[in-house]
């Protein structure tokens, strides 16, 4: 079976992937935030690297599947761009930072860089969301 004609499991399987990792970031920003000792616990640090993995793999399925070289094209671009500042801020997030204030404010700049993600995701435009701001 050509890899094309799994194209709609494969983009559904991505974006699925997507949603839920951001939630489960979302979900364990919130809990170190409050103090909690669950979101940084082994088997919720694995569940998040197994799916962050599986949407890596999907991600690589897609770029395969549609023959596109995401350094070739400016919406890819940007998405990894921000992707790397997701995962810097995320860390910062979640273990790094070293005060509450400081979490707070990488959490926030964190799950800004991931809807600004989905935003060009949907879109395929570099500016996403801001498209409207720039006319």
């Amino acid at each position: 079976m050509p890899l094309l004609e799994l194209y709609p499991v494969i983009k559904a399987t991505h974006i699925g992937l997507a949603l839920l990792s951001g939630g489960l970031f979302a979900a364990r920003g919130a809990g170190v935030l409050m103090g909690a000792g669950m979101p940084m616990s082994s088997p919720v640090r694995w569940l998040s690297q197994v799916v962050d993995t599986a949407l890596l793999v999907a991600a690589l399925f897609l770029l395969a599947t549609l023959h596109l070289n995401p350094f070739a094209s400016p919406w890819l671009q940007a998405k990894l761009a921000l992707l790397v500042a997701y995962v810097l801020f995320g860390t910062l997030a979640l273990k790094r930072a070293p005060s509450r204030a400081g979490k707070a404010c990488a959490f926030i700049a964190a799950l800004s860089c991931f809807a600004m993600m989905l935003a060009i995701a949907r879109t395929h435009d570099p500016l996403g969301f801001l498209r409207v701001f720039g006319g």
